[in-house]
């Protein structure tokens, strides 16, 4: 049986069939594909031949709407860049374009109080070789969806993480936050698979990663909150706005200092306190690890409290 040929009017109205349940979180996408915005989820779609989808070539950012404002915009704009520039990717628009374009999205979202952007900057279409110069231009995607929370029961008992056995990246791709997630991909599906809230990579020295969004810090015996040293790890915009916030615990004689270092597997054991950070998570307490205990195994204070920081920092 020979397969039929589509009409463009066919394809329209099959897209329009495709209601999974996800589609309903969709709620308004800029294409400069398109040149402009589209309120239908249906249409929220990216040309096949552009290198951001078969070749995973572009950037991406992900960002909070929160109590009228973008959390942290210019913080992530930054990584967008400097993500951009290592790629050897020309921003199509000025900082400015690219600000009115994300509160315009936001603005045809409708009326409501949190959502997520997720904001994609692309090679751009052009054929489906490696080779970047057949792209006519790079491409800008912004879309927001509804804000999913973490359950409050998860920061009340703490999450449960395990060792992940995938292969981190390389330290030039874990400083870009490129649209290749597989190994990202690859992480979280071990995570589902074993149960787990997240896993956590190391490198092959042993050295602590991150996960397969988040970023981990921890509170050591000698009571200091100790984040990764940034050549493995992507820089988390959250994760250095709560280490920021977290000079007043120091003042406060909380915690004794803010380090970085290499962190390995012993010290998770051996921590007081560790912690999740991310742009969706804010912080979550770990209160497991690999069937083990975490400190007394329940949130600790310093999670607790870096946590309200940066939900009120998000009121400011």
């Amino acid at each position: 049986m020979s397969i039929p040929i589509l009409s463009s009017d066919h394809i329209l109205n099959k897209l329009r069939l495709y209601n999974y349940e996800q589609k309903k979180t969709y709620l308004a996408m800029y294409s400069s594909w398109y040149g402009g915005i589209t309120k239908d989820p249906s249409m929220m779609m990216v040309p096949v031949d552009d290198h951001i989808v078969h070749r995973g070539d572009g950037v991406f950012e992900a960002m909070k709407f929160v109590h009228g404002k973008v959390y942290l915009m210019d913080d992530h704009l930054d990584r967008l860049e400097s993500s951009a520039k290592q790629l050897g990717m020309e921003w199509p628009f000025t900082r400015e374009k690219m600000t009115h374009i994300i509160h315009e999205v936001v603005k045809a979202s409708g009326p409501h109080e949190e959502v997520i952007i997720r904001l994609f900057m692309s090679r751009g279409p052009g054929g489906f070789s490696t080779n970047p110069y057949d792209s006519v231009g790079t491409q800008v995607y912004c879309i927001t969806t509804h804000l999913k929370p973490m359950s409050e029961k998860i920061y009340q008992d703490g999450a449960v993480v395990g060792r992940s056995e995938i292969a981190p990246k390389d330290p030039w791709f874990a400083s870009i936050k490129s649209c290749n997630y597989l190994q990202n991909v690859m992480m979280k599906k071990e995570a589902v698979d074993r149960k787990l809230d997240f896993t956590i990579g190391f490198d092959s020295r042993g050295v602590l990663t991150e996960g397969s969004t988040e970023n981990i810090i921890l509170v050591n015996s000698n009571n200091e909150l100790v984040r990764p040293k940034l050549k493995q790890i992507l820089k988390g915009t959250t994760m250095m706005r709560a280490l920021h916030l977290a000079k007043d615990l120091v003042s406060q004689k909380q915690i004794t200092k803010i380090i970085e270092a290499d962190l390995y597997e012993e010290d998770l054991f051996s921590a007081k306190e560790v912690m999740m950070v991310g742009t969706t998570l804010d912080v979550l307490p770990v209160t497991k690890y690999e069937d083990k205990k975490i400190g007394e195994g329940m949130p600790g204070f310093v999670a607790q409290t870096l946590r309200r920081y940066l939900i009120d920092d998000m009121r400011l």
